[in-house]
C-alpha cells in the first residue's frame, strides 16, 4: 500500500519534565519574592534577637531578674538561645540562597532547576572525599552520586523525596506537621490562659488557634481540586497564623518591658514598679510565660519556629513564573504515515495483554485515591473537631470567670481554657 504525507511541528528542545507549581504572572510573582524575603528577615530577627536575649539573661545581674519569674533560674538558657540563633540562622541562609539563585538568574527566582546552596554545602561537607567519574552526558550526576548522605537528604528534602512538595507521603506528613503545631499552639494557649491577665490578649491567642485549625480544615475542602493552590494557600496561611500566634503576641508583651529598661545599668528606669504588688505580679507572669520554662514548654515554642520555615521553603518550591511569550512558528518536516496493521498484527500477544494490565492498574490506583480521600476527610474532620472544643471550653471559661471575678482586685487573672 502506498503511504501518504503530512506535515507536523519539529520540536525544537527536549520536552522538559513537568512538576506540580502555581505559575503566577510577572507582578504577582514580584510580590511573592518579595513577600517570603521579607518574611524570612522578619522571622530570623526575632529568632536572633530572641538567642541574644536568652544568653543576655544569664549575664552579670541578670540572672536576679530571671530568679522572679523562673523557678529553675537561669538553667538550660543559654541552649534555648542556641537553639533559636540555629533555627534564625536557617533563614537567613534561606535569605542568601534566594538572592544568589536570583543573582545567577538574572531575574527574581525563588527556587533553582539544578542544587541549591544548601544542597551543595551538605553535598561537600558530607560527602566522601574520594571522587566520582562523571559522563558528561549526565548533567547534575553529582547531586546523586556524591556521597551516602547526600543521597538521604535528597531521598527526604527533594520535591519527591519524603518531605517533598511532589512526595506521594505529602497529606500525611502536613496532617501529622499540622498535629504537632496545633499541639504545640495548644499548651501556649493554655498556659497562656494561665498566667496572663490580659482578657484581650488572651481571646487573641485563642482566636489564632482556632482559626488556624479550621482554616487547615476549610482550604483542604475549598482547593481540593487544584493541589498547587491549595498546597500554597494552606503553608501560607499557617505560616502567617503561627507568626502571630509565635512571635507578634510576644513582641507585644515584651518591648513594654524593653522600653522601660536602662541596660546600662541592668535596672528599671521605674524602679518602684518593682516594689507595686500589681506591676511585680504582672511581670512575674508575663515573662513566665514568654521565656521558656522547662525543654517541654521550650519545644511547644520552637516547633511552630520550624513549621514556618518549612512552610515558607516549600511555598517556594511551588511557586513559579509564567513565561507566555508570542514566538515564530515551528519548522515544519514530512512524516511518512504508514498504512493500518494487517488483522493479524493484532494477535499479538503483547498487545492482548494490555487491557488487563490496564484493568489492575487501575483498580491499584483506584485504591490509592480511596485511601487519600479517606485521609482527607479524617484531616478535616480532627481539626474541625479540635478548633471547635478549643474555642467551646474559652467561652466557657470567660463566662465561669465572669461570675467569679473579685471586686476591687486589680491583678486578676482570666483562665481561659480553664473549666
Amino acid at each position: 500500500m502506498s503511504t501518504s504525507t503530512v506535515f507536523q511541528p519539529k520540536p525544537s528542545k527536549p520536552p522538559r519534565t513537568l512538576f506540580l507549581t502555581l505559575e503566577l504572572s510577572l507582578a504577582l510573582y514580584t510580590a511573592a519574592w518579595l513577600f517570603i524575603l521579607m518574611f524570612h528577615v522578619a522571622c530570623g530577627v526575632y529568632l536572633i534577637c530572641a538567642a541574644m536575649t536568652y544568653w543576655y539573661l544569664t549575664k552579670g545581674v541578670m540572672p536576679f531578674y530571671v530568679s522572679m519569674w523562673s523557678l529553675t533560674g537561669i538553667q538550660n538558657y543559654r541552649l534555648y538561645g542556641t537553639m533559636f540563633g540555629i533555627v534564625g540562622g536557617m533563614h537567613a541562609l534561606q535569605v542568601l540562597n534566594i538572592l544568589i539563585m536570583s543573582i545567577r538568574a538574572r531575574c527574581l527566582t525563588l527556587r533553582s532547576e539544578g542544587p541549591t546552596m544548601i544542597q551543595s554545602l551538605v553535598s561537600k561537607k558530607l560527602a566522601p572525599t574520594r571522587m566520582v567519574t562523571q559522563n558528561s552526558n549526565q548533567p547534575n550526576v553529582h547531586v546523586r552520586l556524591a556521597g551516602p548522605f547526600a543521597l538521604i537528604w535528597n531521598n527526604l528534602f527533594s520535591r519527591t523525596g519524603i518531605f517533598g512538595v511532589e512526595s506521594e507521603h505529602f497529606s500525611t506528613v502536613f496532617a501529622v506537621r499540622e498535629v504537632l503545631e496545633a499541639s504545640s499552639q495548644t499548651y501556649q494557649a493554655y498556659r497562656a490562659s494561665n498566667l496572663m491577665p490580659r482578657a484581650g490578649m488572651n481571646a487573641l491567642m485563642v482566636g489564632l488557634l482556632v482559626m488556624n485549625c479550621w482554616s487547615t480544615a476549610g482550604i483542604q475542602f475549598f482547593f481540593r481540586t487544584s493541589p498547587a493552590l491549595e498546597r500554597v494557600v494552606t503553608l501560607t496561611y499557617d505560616a502567617l497564623l503561627s507568626f502571630g500566634m509565635m512571635i507578634v503576641v510576644p513582641l507585644i508583651i515584651f518591648i513594654p518591658y524593653v522600653e522601660e529598661f536602662n541596660f546600662e545599668y541592668s535596672i528599671f528606669k521605674n524602679s518602684d514598679s518593682l516594689y507595686d504588688p500589681v506591676s511585680a505580679a504582672t511581670l512575674v507572669l508575663e515573662n513566665r510565660l514568654i521565656f521558656a520554662s522547662s525543654i517541654f514548654d521550650f519545644a511547644t515554642k520552637l516547633i511552630p519556629q520550624l513549621s514556618i520555615f518549612l512552610s515558607l521553603v516549600t511555598v517556594c518550591e511551588l511557586l513559579s513564573r509564567s513565561n507566555v511569550k508570542v514566538v515564530p512558528g515551528t519548522s515544519m518536516q514530512s512524516v511518512a504515515v504508514k498504512p493500518k496493521a494487517s488483522s493479524t498484527d493484532t494477535e499479538n500477544p503483547a498487545v492482548v495483554d494490555k487491557p488487563a494490565a490496564t484493568s489492575q492498574n487501575s483498580s491499584h490506583f483506584a485504591s490509592l485515591r480511596a485511601i487519600r480521600k479517606w485521609k482527607h476527610v479524617v484531616t478535616i474532620v480532627l481539626f474541625v473537631i479540635w478548633g471547635t472544643i478549643i474555642l467551646f471550653l474559652h467561652g466557657l471559661a470567660a463566662q465561669r470567670a465572669k461570675h467569679y471575678e473579685v471586686v476591687g482586685c486589680r491583678a486578676v487573672t482570666r483562665p481561659r481554657l480553664i473549666v
